[in-house]
Protein backbone atom coordinates (compact mmCIF):
# COMPACT_ATOMS: atom_id res chain seq x y z
CA UNK A 1 0.00 0.00 0.00
CA UNK A 2 3.00 2.35 0.89
CA UNK A 3 4.52 1.97 -1.96
CA UNK A 4 1.17 2.32 -4.37
CA UNK A 5 0.87 5.48 -2.75
CA UNK A 6 4.61 6.26 -3.28
CA UNK A 7 4.36 6.04 -6.95
CA UNK A 8 0.94 7.99 -7.15
CA UNK A 9 2.70 10.84 -5.31
CA UNK A 10 5.76 10.60 -7.95
CA UNK A 11 3.53 10.48 -10.86
CA UNK A 12 1.35 13.86 -9.83
CA UNK A 13 4.73 15.40 -8.45
CA UNK A 14 6.37 15.12 -12.01
CA UNK A 15 6.74 18.37 -14.20
CA UNK A 16 4.87 18.35 -17.39
CA UNK A 17 7.07 17.77 -20.52
CA UNK A 18 7.83 20.99 -21.72
CA UNK A 19 8.20 21.81 -25.50
CA UNK A 20 11.60 21.76 -27.28
CA UNK A 21 12.86 25.04 -28.27
CA UNK A 22 11.92 26.12 -32.10
CA UNK A 23 14.21 26.40 -34.46
CA UNK A 24 13.91 28.59 -37.52
CA UNK A 25 15.82 27.44 -40.99
CA UNK A 26 15.81 29.35 -44.08
CA UNK A 27 15.49 27.28 -47.19
CA UNK A 28 16.63 27.68 -51.15
CA UNK A 29 13.10 29.12 -52.04
CA UNK A 30 14.02 32.18 -49.50
CA UNK A 31 11.31 31.25 -46.94
CA UNK A 32 11.96 30.13 -43.63
CA UNK A 33 10.96 26.92 -41.96
CA UNK A 34 9.72 27.01 -38.11
CA UNK A 35 10.57 23.56 -37.21
CA UNK A 36 10.48 21.34 -33.96
CA UNK A 37 13.85 19.56 -32.92
CA UNK A 38 12.78 15.93 -33.05
CA UNK A 39 11.13 14.28 -29.76
CA UNK A 40 9.58 11.29 -30.87
CA UNK A 41 6.62 10.49 -33.15
CA UNK A 42 4.02 12.11 -30.81
CA UNK A 43 5.27 15.66 -30.71
CA UNK A 44 5.71 16.06 -34.80
CA UNK A 45 2.28 15.09 -35.37
CA UNK A 46 0.91 17.79 -32.37
CA UNK A 47 3.56 20.58 -33.64
CA UNK A 48 2.97 21.86 -37.25
CA UNK A 49 5.08 23.28 -39.20
CA UNK A 50 4.80 27.18 -40.56
CA UNK A 51 6.49 28.49 -43.20
CA UNK A 52 7.48 32.16 -43.06
CA UNK A 53 8.11 34.22 -46.25
CA UNK A 54 11.00 36.17 -45.80
CA UNK A 55 10.10 40.10 -45.91
CA UNK A 56 10.92 42.42 -48.72
CA UNK A 57 13.37 44.95 -48.13
CA UNK A 58 12.28 48.69 -47.41
CA UNK A 59 13.48 50.60 -49.70
CA UNK A 60 12.33 54.26 -48.51
CA UNK A 61 9.47 53.83 -51.11
CA UNK A 62 6.68 56.45 -49.07
CA UNK A 63 3.62 53.96 -50.81
CA UNK A 64 4.92 50.77 -49.18
CA UNK A 65 5.85 51.78 -45.91
CA UNK A 66 2.47 51.20 -44.69
CA UNK A 67 2.76 47.71 -45.82
CA UNK A 68 6.04 47.51 -44.80
CA UNK A 69 4.77 47.98 -41.26
CA UNK A 70 1.82 45.81 -41.36
CA UNK A 71 4.31 42.67 -42.89
CA UNK A 72 6.49 43.06 -40.17
CA UNK A 73 4.20 43.10 -37.77
CA UNK A 74 2.71 40.04 -39.05
CA UNK A 75 6.47 38.25 -39.19
CA UNK A 76 7.14 38.81 -35.42
CA UNK A 77 3.94 37.54 -34.42
CA UNK A 78 3.82 34.52 -36.32
CA UNK A 79 7.70 33.68 -36.19
CA UNK A 80 7.08 34.77 -32.00
CA UNK A 81 10.02 36.99 -31.64
CA UNK A 82 10.41 38.28 -28.78
CA UNK A 83 10.27 42.32 -28.15
CA UNK A 84 13.80 42.83 -27.16
CA UNK A 85 14.91 41.19 -30.58
CA UNK A 86 12.36 43.15 -32.84
CA UNK A 87 14.17 46.34 -32.93
CA UNK A 88 17.65 44.90 -34.57
CA UNK A 89 15.34 42.59 -36.82
CA UNK A 90 13.14 44.96 -38.21
CA UNK A 91 16.87 47.21 -38.67
CA UNK A 92 18.07 43.99 -40.80
CA UNK A 93 15.16 44.42 -43.00
CA UNK A 94 15.74 48.14 -44.10
CA UNK A 95 17.93 49.05 -46.92
CA UNK A 96 21.12 49.92 -46.87
CA UNK A 97 21.00 53.91 -46.81
CA UNK A 98 18.03 53.73 -44.01
CA UNK A 99 20.41 51.54 -42.06
CA UNK A 100 23.32 53.88 -42.15
CA UNK A 101 20.42 56.47 -41.11
CA UNK A 102 19.51 54.02 -38.00
CA UNK A 103 23.09 53.69 -36.98
CA UNK A 104 24.00 57.65 -37.20
CA UNK A 105 20.77 58.22 -35.07
CA UNK A 106 21.90 56.01 -32.09
CA UNK A 107 25.61 57.51 -32.43
CA UNK A 108 23.67 60.52 -31.93
CA UNK A 109 21.65 59.30 -28.60
CA UNK A 110 18.64 59.32 -31.03
CA UNK A 111 17.80 55.95 -30.84
CA UNK A 112 14.63 54.02 -31.26
CA UNK A 113 13.57 52.54 -27.77
CA UNK A 114 11.32 49.50 -29.65
CA UNK A 115 10.11 48.53 -33.00
CA UNK A 116 6.94 50.36 -32.17
CA UNK A 117 9.02 53.51 -31.80
CA UNK A 118 11.11 52.99 -35.30
CA UNK A 119 8.23 52.42 -37.45
CA UNK A 120 6.22 55.52 -35.75
CA UNK A 121 8.80 57.23 -37.07
CA UNK A 122 9.01 55.28 -40.43
CA UNK A 123 5.32 56.22 -40.90
CA UNK A 124 5.90 60.03 -40.11
CA UNK A 125 9.14 60.17 -42.33
CA UNK A 126 7.66 58.40 -45.74
CA UNK A 127 3.71 57.98 -45.55
CA UNK A 128 2.41 61.33 -43.55
CA UNK A 129 5.04 63.63 -46.39
CA UNK A 130 3.88 61.06 -49.18
CA UNK A 131 0.34 62.11 -48.45
CA UNK A 132 1.35 65.64 -47.97
CA UNK A 133 2.63 66.23 -51.24
CA UNK A 134 -0.16 64.31 -53.28
CA UNK A 135 -2.35 67.11 -51.68
CA UNK A 136 -0.22 69.38 -52.84
CA UNK A 137 -0.21 68.67 -56.18
CA UNK A 138 -4.12 68.29 -56.04
CA UNK A 139 -4.50 71.98 -55.04
CA UNK A 140 -2.24 72.93 -57.64
CA UNK A 141 -4.34 71.14 -59.91
CA UNK A 142 -7.36 72.11 -59.53
CA UNK A 143 -9.34 73.99 -61.37
CA UNK A 144 -12.62 75.81 -61.38
CA UNK A 145 -14.65 73.99 -64.07
CA UNK A 146 -18.11 74.60 -62.68
CA UNK A 147 -19.47 77.52 -60.88
CA UNK A 148 -17.14 79.37 -58.18
CA UNK A 149 -19.33 78.19 -55.51
CA UNK A 150 -18.55 74.63 -56.06
CA UNK A 151 -15.28 75.40 -56.14
CA UNK A 152 -15.07 77.28 -53.34
CA UNK A 153 -16.22 74.16 -51.80
CA UNK A 154 -13.86 71.69 -53.43
CA UNK A 155 -10.55 73.91 -52.99
CA UNK A 156 -10.46 74.41 -48.68
CA UNK A 157 -11.31 70.53 -48.35
CA UNK A 158 -8.10 69.91 -50.19
CA UNK A 159 -6.23 72.04 -48.25
CA UNK A 160 -7.29 70.53 -45.05
CA UNK A 161 -4.48 67.65 -46.13
CA UNK A 162 -1.73 70.62 -46.12
CA UNK A 163 0.48 71.37 -43.83
CA UNK A 164 3.19 73.76 -43.28
CA UNK A 165 1.88 76.23 -46.18
CA UNK A 166 1.44 80.15 -45.61
CA UNK A 167 -1.89 81.61 -46.25
CA UNK A 168 -0.38 83.40 -49.05
CA UNK A 169 0.40 80.49 -51.30
CA UNK A 170 -3.23 79.15 -50.73
CA UNK A 171 -4.68 82.23 -51.93
CA UNK A 172 -2.57 82.37 -54.89
CA UNK A 173 -3.31 78.68 -55.49
CA UNK A 174 -6.72 79.39 -55.64
CA UNK A 175 -6.71 82.30 -57.85
CA UNK A 176 -4.55 80.54 -60.48
CA UNK A 177 -7.44 77.56 -60.52
CA UNK A 178 -10.13 80.31 -61.19
CA UNK A 179 -11.56 81.09 -64.92
CA UNK A 180 -9.73 84.04 -66.46
CA UNK A 181 -11.90 86.68 -66.58
CA UNK A 182 -12.26 85.89 -62.56
CA UNK A 183 -9.06 85.24 -61.64
CA UNK A 184 -8.13 88.41 -63.27
CA UNK A 185 -10.90 90.54 -61.23
CA UNK A 186 -9.91 88.52 -58.16
CA UNK A 187 -5.99 89.01 -58.30
CA UNK A 188 -6.68 92.98 -58.65
CA UNK A 189 -8.51 93.07 -55.47
CA UNK A 190 -5.27 91.57 -53.49
CA UNK A 191 -6.83 89.45 -51.33
CA UNK A 192 -5.05 88.74 -47.91
CA UNK A 193 -6.82 85.06 -46.88
CA UNK A 194 -8.02 82.79 -48.83
CA UNK A 195 -11.85 83.53 -47.30
CA UNK A 196 -11.17 86.78 -48.59
CA UNK A 197 -10.47 85.67 -51.88
CA UNK A 198 -13.35 83.07 -52.24
CA UNK A 199 -15.76 85.94 -51.35
CA UNK A 200 -14.22 88.24 -54.32
CA UNK A 201 -14.25 85.28 -56.51
CA UNK A 202 -17.89 85.08 -56.34
CA UNK A 203 -18.24 88.42 -56.13
CA UNK A 204 -17.07 89.15 -59.77
CA UNK A 205 -18.99 85.79 -61.31
CA UNK A 206 -22.54 87.52 -60.76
Amino acid sequence: MRQTMEGLVARVAAPPSQLPPQVVLMNEEGTQQLVVPSQGPDLREQLPRIALKQLDEFTERRDTVERFIIDTNDYFTNANIAPHRQLGLAKSFLCKELRDWFDLRMKRSMGFADWPALHEVLRRKYKEKHKRRKARKQVLFLRCTGTVDDYNKEFPFLTLKITNTSEEDLVEDYIEGLPPGIMYETDRMEPAILDEAMEKALDSEI
